[in-house]
């Protein structure tokens, strides 16, 4: 791998304080909750007391918020947050999934001290979500900062609150001791989900990079008649495979129209230090007439690469923050504002 070593198209380690901490863990913990979205509530049922005996005529623990749950849709507010979280039309099965499970049950036998509401609220985004993403076509572009939103406005609508500013991440104190003393047990299960869903997720990108190394001529083409069919000036927006054969394009032929390339989440940095990119051998530098290239990148997303240590001077990397994991990540710049505002200061 000519020059891999150097490691330069890689997002480094940062320096981050203790909120950066929390928030990774957070992120972290959405990937396990997306993988099975009652493991909180499994995780806290586990170390429930068995629930005491009811009075007569009292109401069963967690009926209350089991029937609040179910209106949840009625809320204004939230169907525009899991509209931009991109998991309304599926919120409403997830909650009904969710409340007739027996992980469910057993957690709301006992809610009293488990701030039931954001443990719930949780479970409904988190289920949502897999089915949002289990479904067939593209991946879809699913919003970090929405579904957090979600999470305190769903605490909001449910009875069991902890009260105002205690929910801003899923990782609870009481999770993480749980999470710690049953990490060796849940880490072989889950590290096994993880990299099924880590090969589904990433098998579908290095097929299409593959196919692009044996067929890219005809993707390069393609390309270039949307150029010739665009009124001057044009920018190049491409995402993933389309960054690496939009790179491609500009290096092997001098298109003057175009006055900006925007790579979002490309691997054409990491190709290059591989000595695989088809336009430019490893070691020679982008040529004059390359435009202005901009990579919009997350350190969170496995299949982004940074350009600017590869192309000193020739590209400038940003960061946005989709606070999703992986394999979420690759997808979620479309659903991401921060996206959107970079766009908004760069475009002629």
């Amino acid at each position: 791998m000519p020059g891999y070593a150097t490691g330069r198209d890689l997002p480094g380690a940062r320096a981050v304080d203790e909120r950066d901490g929390d928030l990774d863990a957070d992120v972290e913990f959405w990937g396990l909750l997306y993988l099975d979205p009652l493991l909180e509530l499994r995780l806290l049922a586990s170390e429930s007391a068995a629930p005491a005996e009811l009075a007569p005529g009292a109401r069963p623990p967690g009926e209350d918020i089991s029937a609040a749950a179910l209106t949840l849709t009625s809320d204004a507010r939230l169907r525009g947050l899991l509209e931009e979280a991109g998991t309304g039309d599926d919120f409403a099965a997830a909650v009904a999934a969710v409340l007739t499970a027996p992980d469910c049950r057993r957690f709301l036998r006992d809610p009293a001290a488990q701030d039931p509401a954001a443990v719930l609220a949780r479970a409904f985004l988190a289920e949502a979500v897999r089915r949002r993403t289990g479904q067939e076509g593209p991946a879809p572009a699913l919003d970090g900062t929405a579904r957090d939103e979600a999470v305190v406005r769903i605490t909001e609508l449910l009875p069991g609150a902890a009260g105002p500013g205690t929910h801003r991440g899923p990782v609870t104190r009481k999770v993480k001791r749980t999470a710690g003393r049953l990490a060796l047990g849940l880490a072989s299960a889950q590290a096994v989900k993880r990299r099924s869903a880590l090969t589904d997720a990433a098998h579908p990108a290095a097929g299409d990079v593959l196919l692009y190394l044996s067929r890219g001529a005809a993707i390069r083409e393609a390309i270039a008649e949307a150029v010739r069919t665009a009124e001057p000036p044009v920018v190049l927006l491409a995402h993933s495979l389309g960054g690496i054969a939009s790179l491609d394009l500009l290096v092997l032929r001098a298109l003057p129209e175009v006055a900006l390339l925007v790579t979002v989440g490309s691997q054409a940095p990491f190709l290059y230090e591989l000595g695989a990119l088809p336009s430019l051998e490893h070691g020679s530098p982008l040529p004059a007439h390359v435009p202005r290239w901009l990579n919009v990148y997350d350190r969170r997303d496995l299949l982004s690469y940074l350009g600017a240590g590869v192309f000193p001077g020739r590209v400038d990397d940003i960061a946005v923050d989709s606070r999703q994991p992986f394999p979420l990540s690759h997808s979620a710049y479309w659903s991401n504002p921060e996206l959107y505002r970079v766009l908004a200061g760069e475009l002629p």
